[in-house]
């Protein structure tokens, strides 16, 4: 017969396994995170200082994976978040995040707002009139938790920049 300390001690060993085990696989989805392709565009190239122009964030992101929204509905999940850090003589005028899209979770009574499969994300920017144009870059960091219909993975941040150029002819070149 089995003593009850050593049923106990058996019950809390195969816990201790199964926690472990449990553990490892959590860690391992951690470890296969899915990751968000970015890409930068400027809409226009700049003709003269003084102007607006329009900045894109084009996010891919893999099959079956969505990132929360910039204003989630609940206040416990991380937001997708856009940053920039104007070079001087620049403000930025605007972030225009996409429209969010409802996904309901399994077991959930609210629908999460999320971006699914591939968004952008727009910036104006205005640039002062005595601005030299050439060579000017836009750096930002953009930050997302991307998730699938089971699980999410730790929140990921990327570096970005945009390359503006001038179209402007050098005066010289007209003589």
């Amino acid at each position: 017969m089995i003593s009850s300390k050593a049923r106990t001690t058996a019950v809390a060993f195969y816990l201790l396994i199964f926690l472990v085990a449990l553990g490892r696989t959590s860690a391992s989805a951690q470890f296969r995170q899915p990751n968000a392709e970015l890409t930068t565009t400027v809409e226009q190239n700049v003709s003269r200082a003084g102007e607006t122009i329009v900045l894109e964030l084009r996010v891919d992101l893999p099959k079956d994976i969505h990132v929360q929204s910039d204003k989630p509905r609940d206040p416990y999940v991380i937001p997708t978040l856009l940053t920039l850090t104007p070079p001087e003589g620049t403000t930025v005028k605007e972030i225009a995040y996409p429209e969010s899209t409802d996904f309901l979770l399994l077991g959930w009574e609210d629908p999460l707002l999320v971006f699914e499969n591939e968004f952008t994300i727009g910036v104006s920017l205005i640039l002062d009139v005595d601005l030299p144009l050439d060579g000017l870059v836009v750096s930002g960091n953009f930050v997302y938790q991307a998730c699938d219909d089971r699980v999410c993975f730790a929140p990921a941040s990327e570096a970005i920049e945009w390359h503006i150029t001038s179209t402007q002819s050098n005066s010289n070149d007209d003589l």
